[in-house]
């Protein structure tokens, strides 16, 4: 097992302080709530993260390549009726752990390695997602690892962490990677049944790390931006040989919905890099609109993690007649993992949710963005709180965009634990609606859900 205390006083600040992994799988029942939760609500909210597992080296640990560990809060009849955190089961946490590999639609030499950045319900299950190549993880309600899928036989090699779900179709439109294609990408549709209806292949100048997409009513946005797989950095035993190429053209792709690549439309833009768009919608003009949190680069000093820099609030605007775009700072805050109402994916928006950062995306304040009268609001609760990334969720009957919660987990640095918080979306700064007191400190991570029952 790894040594999670030692680790938080790593000079790896990827490795300490709350970024440190825990070292136990804990489960808890009849969780303590301040406040009241919503009746409505019912389901668990889920959240992936690395979780190193087994001997970690601080000094080559890329934050990027933790093992994962998805943390669950099941919410039922106004009760957190339990709390589970489980590492996702692939061939190394398993033999770490004593245990046999899951089983697996692939063959025993296909590439997988820790799914720890996503989880999602499709489908009528629980999937564990990460990039670059690896399949994703099907878990049960429990958390429990089920198998290594390949999405009944229909997935051609790698998936995505980031697929967008059409709110009007629930297909997943996903943008995904893997250094062994050479420069290209593939896009592909996921049916509401868990199966690949569409795929479509990308050549490319280069090699990027394509993180995320975007959609509208019209297009999928193709992200290819100047951080590019390195042979020689990865000859030379880097564990995640993606680097910062400043020569390297940064351009944004308009494929058409049912297009194919000789369709795309590129539109160059002045050099950054993208991990998260919050949304992108077709205009009344024709332009493509795209709200997004911006680096100016990655993995360029810093090799082990992001940390080139704050990021920003920036909006571009694609022109697909005349290939060009024009760009905006809507918020100089730092600020990362944009969420939405998430029924509003490819319209426009007016409302974002984001969680604030401080150095080494360590945890910080809350944010809500109001795109339409472009002002913020700061949720503060005290130095020793840290937020994590926002989930938005709609209220029944919803009457207006942001009528709804949001949810996120939070850190105590005093007392070194963690709790779920549940706002009211429209009195974002005021007392939350519940919190949900949890047994254990949940290490600072990446994505999760609410999954409605």
């Amino acid at each position: 097992m790894t040594n999670a205390a030692a680790l938080r006083n790593s000079s790896n600040p990827f490795l300490s302080g709350n970024l440190a992994p825990v070292d136990v799988e804990t489960t808890a029942f009849d969780l303590r709530v301040t406040g009241k939760l919503p009746d409505e609500l019912t389901g668990r909210y889920l959240r992936n993260g690395p979780n190193p597992i087994g001997e970690v080296n601080p000094d080559s640990y890329h934050w990027f390549l933790g093992s994962g560990m998805v943390h669950g809060i099941r919410i039922n009849n106004g009760k957190a009726e339990w709390y589970r955190n489980r590492w996702v089961r692939d061939r190394k946490v398993a033999k770490s752990l004593g245990e046999q590999a899951p089983p697996s639609d692939w063959p025993a030499n296909h590439v997988q390695f820790a799914s720890n950045t996503n989880v999602i319900g499709h489908a009528g299950a629980t999937w564990a997602l990460v990039e670059g190549g690896s399949p994703p993880v099907e878990m049960n309600y429990e958390l429990e690892t089920v198998r290594v899928s390949n999405f009944a036989g229909t997935l051609p090699q790698a998936f995505s962490a980031h697929p967008k779900r059409d709110p009007r179709t629930g297909e997943l439109h996903v943008m995904a990677y893997w250094w062994g294609w050479g420069n290209q990408v593939q896009y592909l549709v996921v049916g509401v049944d868990g199966k690949v209806r569409r795929t479509v292949d990308i050549a490319l100048p280069g090699g990027p790390m394509m993180h995320d997409c975007a959609i509208t009513e019209k297009y999928v946005l193709i992200f290819d931006l100047p951080c590019l797989f390195n042979l020689k950095s990865a000859m030379s035993g880097n564990s995640f040989p993606y680097i910062w190429n400043a020569d390297y053209t940064p351009r944004v792709g308009l494929l058409p919905r049912e297009g194919v690549a000789t369709d795309i439309k590129w539109i160059e833009i002045n050099s950054c890099y993208i991990f998260h768009p919050l949304n992108a919608y077709d205009a009344p003009d024709g332009t493509v609109v795209l709200d997004a949190a911006r680096h100016e680069k990655m993995f360029d000093v810093e090799q082990r993690g992001p940390n080139e820099g704050f990021p920003t609030l920036d909006r571009w605007v694609l022109n697909p007649k005349t290939g060009r775009a024009t760009e905006q700072r809507l918020d100089d805050r730092p600020q990362e993992f944009p969420r939405m109402n998430e029924s509003l994916i490819g319209l426009k928006n007016d409302f974002g949710y984001f969680a604030g950062i401080s150095d080494v995306f360590r945890q910080a304040d809350l944010i809500k963005q109001n795109l339409a009268k472009q002002t913020t609001q700061v949720r503060h609760d005290g130095d020793n709180f840290g937020y994590g990334e926002p989930v938005f969720i709609a209220r029944d009957g919803a009457k207006s965009e942001d009528d709804g919660y949001v949810m996120a987990l939070r850190h105590d640095t005093e007392t070194d634990l963690s709790d779920l918080v549940v706002l009211d979306a429209q009195d974002f700064c005021g007392e939350p609606v519940a919190v949900v007191s949890l047994p254990t400190r949940v290490p600072n991570g990446f994505h999760g859900n609410w999954i409605a029952d």
